[in-house]
Protein backbone atom coordinates (compact mmCIF):
# COMPACT_ATOMS: atom_id res chain seq x y z
CA UNK A 1 0.00 0.00 0.00
CA UNK A 2 1.09 3.49 -0.82
CA UNK A 3 2.05 5.90 2.35
CA UNK A 4 -1.18 8.46 2.93
CA UNK A 5 -1.01 10.66 -0.14
CA UNK A 6 -2.82 14.49 0.57
CA UNK A 7 -6.05 14.53 1.09
CA UNK A 8 -8.66 13.82 -1.87
CA UNK A 9 -12.16 15.50 -1.98
CA UNK A 10 -13.43 11.88 -2.46
CA UNK A 11 -12.09 8.57 -1.66
CA UNK A 12 -13.82 5.70 -3.94
CA UNK A 13 -13.75 2.42 -2.18
CA UNK A 14 -14.50 -1.05 -4.20
CA UNK A 15 -14.25 -4.29 -2.30
CA UNK A 16 -12.80 -6.56 -4.99
CA UNK A 17 -13.45 -10.58 -4.60
CA UNK A 18 -12.60 -11.87 -7.90
CA UNK A 19 -13.27 -8.99 -9.86
CA UNK A 20 -9.90 -9.44 -12.64
CA UNK A 21 -12.66 -9.09 -15.28
CA UNK A 22 -14.28 -5.90 -14.04
CA UNK A 23 -11.07 -3.86 -12.64
CA UNK A 24 -9.75 -2.68 -15.83
CA UNK A 25 -13.05 -0.82 -16.92
CA UNK A 26 -14.23 0.11 -13.36
CA UNK A 27 -10.57 1.75 -13.22
CA UNK A 28 -11.01 3.60 -17.19
CA UNK A 29 -14.75 4.39 -16.18
CA UNK A 30 -14.03 5.68 -12.78
CA UNK A 31 -11.30 7.71 -13.68
CA UNK A 32 -12.67 9.49 -17.06
CA UNK A 33 -16.11 10.41 -14.36
CA UNK A 34 -13.79 11.92 -11.72
CA UNK A 35 -11.56 13.94 -14.22
CA UNK A 36 -14.92 14.79 -16.16
CA UNK A 37 -16.89 16.05 -13.53
CA UNK A 38 -13.85 17.82 -11.93
CA UNK A 39 -13.63 15.46 -8.65
CA UNK A 40 -9.90 15.67 -6.80
CA UNK A 41 -10.74 11.91 -6.02
CA UNK A 42 -8.52 8.50 -5.07
CA UNK A 43 -9.78 4.97 -6.04
CA UNK A 44 -9.24 2.47 -3.13
CA UNK A 45 -9.51 -1.16 -4.18
CA UNK A 46 -9.95 -3.81 -1.92
CA UNK A 47 -8.94 -7.30 -2.57
CA UNK A 48 -10.99 -9.63 -0.28
CA UNK A 49 -8.60 -12.72 -0.62
CA UNK A 50 -9.41 -13.35 -4.55
CA UNK A 51 -7.96 -16.37 -6.01
CA UNK A 52 -7.79 -15.33 -9.42
CA UNK A 53 -5.88 -11.81 -10.80
CA UNK A 54 -7.41 -9.22 -8.78
CA UNK A 55 -4.30 -8.74 -6.82
CA UNK A 56 -1.92 -8.54 -9.36
CA UNK A 57 -3.93 -6.08 -11.43
CA UNK A 58 -5.02 -3.83 -8.65
CA UNK A 59 -0.92 -4.01 -7.58
CA UNK A 60 -0.46 -2.90 -11.57
CA UNK A 61 -2.80 0.14 -11.29
CA UNK A 62 -0.99 1.25 -8.42
CA UNK A 63 1.84 1.19 -9.78
CA UNK A 64 0.67 2.86 -12.88
CA UNK A 65 -1.89 5.35 -11.46
CA UNK A 66 -1.09 7.87 -8.58
CA UNK A 67 -4.55 8.01 -7.18
CA UNK A 68 -5.36 4.14 -7.01
CA UNK A 69 -4.39 2.59 -3.85
CA UNK A 70 -4.92 -1.33 -3.19
CA UNK A 71 -5.12 -3.02 0.11
CA UNK A 72 -5.19 -6.87 0.39
CA UNK A 73 -7.03 -9.32 2.63
CA UNK A 74 -5.27 -12.27 3.77
CA UNK A 75 -8.53 -14.22 4.65
CA UNK A 76 -12.16 -13.53 2.96
CA UNK A 77 -13.67 -10.37 5.20
CA UNK A 78 -16.51 -9.99 2.88
CA UNK A 79 -17.79 -6.18 1.60
CA UNK A 80 -18.09 -4.80 4.97
CA UNK A 81 -14.99 -6.00 5.75
CA UNK A 82 -13.83 -4.07 2.68
CA UNK A 83 -15.39 -0.88 3.52
CA UNK A 84 -13.37 -0.74 7.01
CA UNK A 85 -10.09 -1.69 5.00
CA UNK A 86 -10.62 0.83 2.16
CA UNK A 87 -12.23 3.71 4.23
CA UNK A 88 -8.87 2.90 7.12
CA UNK A 89 -6.49 4.08 3.99
CA UNK A 90 -8.89 6.43 2.69
CA UNK A 91 -7.33 10.55 2.84
CA UNK A 92 -11.34 11.82 1.29
CA UNK A 93 -13.86 14.37 2.73
CA UNK A 94 -16.00 12.12 1.61
CA UNK A 95 -15.78 8.10 0.67
CA UNK A 96 -18.51 6.64 -1.62
CA UNK A 97 -18.90 2.56 -1.56
CA UNK A 98 -19.57 1.24 -4.79
CA UNK A 99 -19.42 -2.56 -6.12
CA UNK A 100 -16.58 -3.63 -8.83
CA UNK A 101 -18.88 -5.82 -11.09
CA UNK A 102 -20.44 -2.74 -12.67
CA UNK A 103 -24.22 -3.08 -11.87
CA UNK A 104 -24.02 0.18 -10.40
CA UNK A 105 -22.52 2.82 -12.87
CA UNK A 106 -19.06 4.29 -12.34
CA UNK A 107 -20.39 7.54 -13.92
CA UNK A 108 -23.05 7.62 -11.30
CA UNK A 109 -20.41 8.46 -8.69
CA UNK A 110 -20.58 11.96 -10.21
CA UNK A 111 -24.47 12.09 -9.17
CA UNK A 112 -24.12 11.37 -5.90
CA UNK A 113 -21.19 13.77 -4.99
CA UNK A 114 -23.15 16.64 -6.86
CA UNK A 115 -26.45 15.72 -4.55
CA UNK A 116 -24.34 15.76 -1.95
CA UNK A 117 -25.28 19.19 -0.01
CA UNK A 118 -23.38 18.93 3.74
CA UNK A 119 -25.83 21.50 4.83
CA UNK A 120 -29.32 19.15 4.10
CA UNK A 121 -27.57 15.21 4.37
CA UNK A 122 -25.25 13.88 5.60
CA UNK A 123 -25.34 10.79 2.95
CA UNK A 124 -26.62 10.27 -0.70
CA UNK A 125 -28.06 6.80 -1.40
CA UNK A 126 -28.25 5.41 -5.24
CA UNK A 127 -31.56 4.64 -5.52
CA UNK A 128 -31.42 1.69 -8.23
CA UNK A 129 -33.58 1.62 -11.62
CA UNK A 130 -33.35 -2.08 -12.34
CA UNK A 131 -32.73 -2.40 -16.47
CA UNK A 132 -35.52 -4.30 -18.01
CA UNK A 133 -32.77 -7.32 -18.34
CA UNK A 134 -32.17 -7.64 -14.83
CA UNK A 135 -33.84 -10.46 -13.46
CA UNK A 136 -37.37 -10.31 -12.29
CA UNK A 137 -36.83 -12.63 -8.72
CA UNK A 138 -33.78 -10.24 -7.78
CA UNK A 139 -35.68 -6.98 -8.58
CA UNK A 140 -39.19 -8.31 -6.53
CA UNK A 141 -36.97 -9.41 -3.64
CA UNK A 142 -35.40 -5.56 -2.95
CA UNK A 143 -38.56 -3.80 -3.70
CA UNK A 144 -40.16 -6.59 -1.70
CA UNK A 145 -37.60 -6.45 1.91
CA UNK A 146 -37.25 -2.60 1.17
CA UNK A 147 -40.46 -2.19 1.50
CA UNK A 148 -40.65 -4.34 4.84
CA UNK A 149 -37.70 -2.67 6.41
CA UNK A 150 -39.65 0.76 5.47
CA UNK A 151 -42.57 -0.66 7.31
CA UNK A 152 -40.30 -1.81 9.93
CA UNK A 153 -38.33 0.80 11.16
CA UNK A 154 -40.57 3.67 10.44
CA UNK A 155 -38.88 5.06 7.40
CA UNK A 156 -39.72 5.78 3.56
CA UNK A 157 -37.02 5.39 1.44
CA UNK A 158 -37.24 3.95 -2.05
CA UNK A 159 -34.76 1.63 -1.82
CA UNK A 160 -33.14 0.86 1.52
CA UNK A 161 -30.99 -1.97 0.38
CA UNK A 162 -28.90 -0.10 -2.18
CA UNK A 163 -24.99 -0.33 -0.98
CA UNK A 164 -23.99 2.31 -3.98
CA UNK A 165 -23.75 5.20 -1.24
CA UNK A 166 -21.51 8.60 -0.68
CA UNK A 167 -20.99 9.48 2.88
CA UNK A 168 -19.44 12.10 4.97
CA UNK A 169 -16.55 10.13 6.25
CA UNK A 170 -16.87 10.81 10.08
CA UNK A 171 -20.85 9.42 9.13
CA UNK A 172 -19.52 6.29 7.50
CA UNK A 173 -16.99 5.53 9.97
CA UNK A 174 -19.69 5.90 12.94
CA UNK A 175 -22.38 3.79 11.23
CA UNK A 176 -19.91 1.05 10.84
CA UNK A 177 -19.47 1.31 15.02
CA UNK A 178 -22.91 -0.90 15.54
CA UNK A 179 -23.09 -3.79 18.00
CA UNK A 180 -24.43 -6.65 17.01
CA UNK A 181 -22.95 -9.78 15.10
CA UNK A 182 -24.76 -8.84 11.43
CA UNK A 183 -24.66 -11.98 8.71
CA UNK A 184 -25.40 -9.21 5.81
CA UNK A 185 -25.05 -5.35 7.86
CA UNK A 186 -24.57 -3.94 4.28
CA UNK A 187 -28.34 -4.11 3.98
CA UNK A 188 -28.95 -1.64 7.31
CA UNK A 189 -26.75 0.86 6.32
CA UNK A 190 -29.32 3.52 5.68
CA UNK A 191 -31.39 2.14 9.32
CA UNK A 192 -28.64 2.86 10.98
CA UNK A 193 -27.97 6.33 9.68
CA UNK A 194 -31.52 6.86 10.40
CA UNK A 195 -31.15 5.47 13.90
CA UNK A 196 -27.92 7.75 14.61
CA UNK A 197 -29.68 10.83 13.55
CA UNK A 198 -28.09 11.33 9.87
CA UNK A 199 -30.23 12.76 7.27
CA UNK A 200 -30.38 10.50 4.01
CA UNK A 201 -31.02 11.88 0.28
CA UNK A 202 -31.74 9.13 -2.22
CA UNK A 203 -31.73 9.86 -5.97
CA UNK A 204 -31.89 7.63 -8.97
CA UNK A 205 -29.07 5.53 -10.54
CA UNK A 206 -28.66 3.12 -12.90
CA UNK A 207 -28.63 -0.85 -11.96
CA UNK A 208 -27.33 -3.18 -14.68
CA UNK A 209 -26.82 -6.44 -15.11
CA UNK A 210 -22.71 -8.27 -13.93
CA UNK A 211 -20.27 -7.17 -16.55
CA UNK A 212 -17.92 -10.43 -16.11
CA UNK A 213 -17.50 -13.56 -13.19
CA UNK A 214 -19.85 -14.59 -11.05
CA UNK A 215 -21.61 -13.33 -8.16
CA UNK A 216 -21.29 -14.41 -4.92
CA UNK A 217 -25.24 -13.76 -4.68
CA UNK A 218 -25.63 -17.15 -6.31
CA UNK A 219 -28.75 -18.02 -4.37
CA UNK A 220 -30.77 -14.74 -4.48
CA UNK A 221 -33.47 -16.05 -2.08
CA UNK A 222 -31.49 -17.86 0.08
CA UNK A 223 -29.24 -14.32 0.76
CA UNK A 224 -32.68 -12.54 1.33
CA UNK A 225 -33.12 -14.81 4.30
CA UNK A 226 -29.94 -13.86 6.24
CA UNK A 227 -31.45 -10.16 5.99
CA UNK A 228 -34.28 -11.57 7.43
CA UNK A 229 -31.79 -13.87 10.21
CA UNK A 230 -30.31 -10.20 11.11
CA UNK A 231 -33.93 -8.48 11.85
CA UNK A 232 -34.53 -8.96 15.42
CA UNK A 233 -30.60 -7.46 15.97
CA UNK A 234 -31.18 -4.77 14.09
CA UNK A 235 -34.61 -4.21 15.32
CA UNK A 236 -32.92 -4.87 19.14
CA UNK A 237 -30.14 -2.09 18.27
CA UNK A 238 -32.07 0.94 16.03
CA UNK A 239 -35.73 0.70 16.60
CA UNK A 240 -36.18 -0.38 19.92
CA UNK A 241 -33.35 1.63 21.11
CA UNK A 242 -34.22 4.99 19.36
Amino acid sequence: MKDNPAAFDLSVIVPCFNEEGNIPLLLERTQKTLSEAGINGEIILVDDASSDRTAELIRAAEAERPNVRGCFHKVNQGIVGGWRSGLAASSGKYVVTIDADLQYQPEDIAVLFKAMDPALCDLVQGWRRFSSENHRIRYILSVGLSGMLNVLFGMRLKDIKSGFVLYKKEVFEDILTYKKDYLVFQHFITIAADAKGYRVRQVPVKFERRYAGESFITRPIRFSLKVLQDLPKALAEYRFTK
